[in-house]
């Protein structure tokens, strides 16, 4: 039976100090092993507020009950309040993690800057930011990234290249159906992408309750036991709606694996590009529905 691929989006500093250590707690008494993405750099998520104006994130924030579920201080990082680091201020979490059996893989260095500004991104800083999170993980962790997920779905060119350059062994910077080389803007790129099959709870909370969700979610991850990847973030399934995720996991009928044991041998290559996505008042990275020879 194909395990369903579980990864951790950590993209919040109170989401790896509160977050995480009880998403490892769900974990370690079920025996699961995932693989957590954390954010490297600044808590900036207090630049959000600026984007109240606009109506459909407004009318997110207020279904997500935002405020509740990341807590005030995340909406005042990087504005009112100094913006703390994540992954690298607080290392002992990123150990702990490996430490536990889990795969740990580099998720940006501004989650928030980069969600919002990749498309002002010159060649040039995204290199050096780029750059800092690899030396940052590595401080951190104790030796360097082998897996990158792009902040928000976010990706570029410039992105794509930067991953070759470093050697990962997959990304997991796209939504679709199932692992393939990526074919972007008409090139090819030689790192594997690892897709998100599913929606996240944070999408799905705009029109159903996270038990609706839930319940969506298995009965899809048990009609179809082909490739299947669930993100769930430290920040959502770690505070505020860890006994849903809990009860999902205790009824799964399916084994959980991280997504580096996914088989990444003659993979296809498939397009992908930026598109609208449901729940998101932003474009994210989707695989194409067809593949390049």
């Amino acid at each position: 039976m194909t395990p369903l691929r579980l990864r951790v989006d950590v993209c919040t500093y109170q989401g790896l100090r509160d977050g995480a250590p009880e998403l490892l707690r769900i974990l370690r008494r079920r025996k699961i092993q995932a693989t957590f993405f954390v954010a490297l750099g600044p808590d900036s998520s207090g630049r959000a507020i600026v984007k109240l104006l606009q109506p459909s994130f407004a009318r997110k924030m207020i279904r997500n009950k935002a405020a509740g579920t990341y807590g005030l201080a995340t909406a005042l990082y990087g504005t009112v309040l100094p913006a703390p680091l994540v992954g690298a201020g607080r290392p002992s979490i990123l150990k702990r993690i490996l430490d536990e059996g889990h795969e740990l893989g580099a998720h940006g260095w501004d989650h928030r800057r980069w969600q919002d500004d990749l498309d002002d991104y010159s060649r040039a800083k995204l290199a050096s930011e780029f750059d800092r999170m690899c030396e940052a993980f590595h401080a951190a962790a104790g030796g360097a990234p082998r897996a990158f997920a792009a902040p928000a779905w976010r990706v570029s060119p410039a992105l794509l290249e930067l991953e070759a350059r470093a050697g990962f062994a997959f990304a997991a910077d796209s939504r679709g159906t199932a692992p393939f080389l990526p074919v972007y803007e008409g090139r090819r790129y030689s790192v594997p992408q690892v897709p998100v099959t599913f929606p996240t709870l944070d999408e799905a909370l705009v029109i159903m309750s996270a038990a609706e969700f839930y319940r969506e979610t298995l009965a899809a991850a048990h009609a179809n036991r082909d490739y299947a990847c669930l993100a769930v973030h430290a920040e959502m399934e770690g505070r505020k709606y860890a006994r849903d995720f809990e009860r999902f996991l205790d009824k799964l009928e399916r084994p959980v694996a991280p997504l580096g044991s996914t088989p990444l041998e003659n993979l296809a290559p498939s397009t992908m590009s930026m598109k609208p996505f449901a729940g998101r008042s932003f474009m994210v990275c989707v695989q194409g529905a067809g593949s390049e020879s």
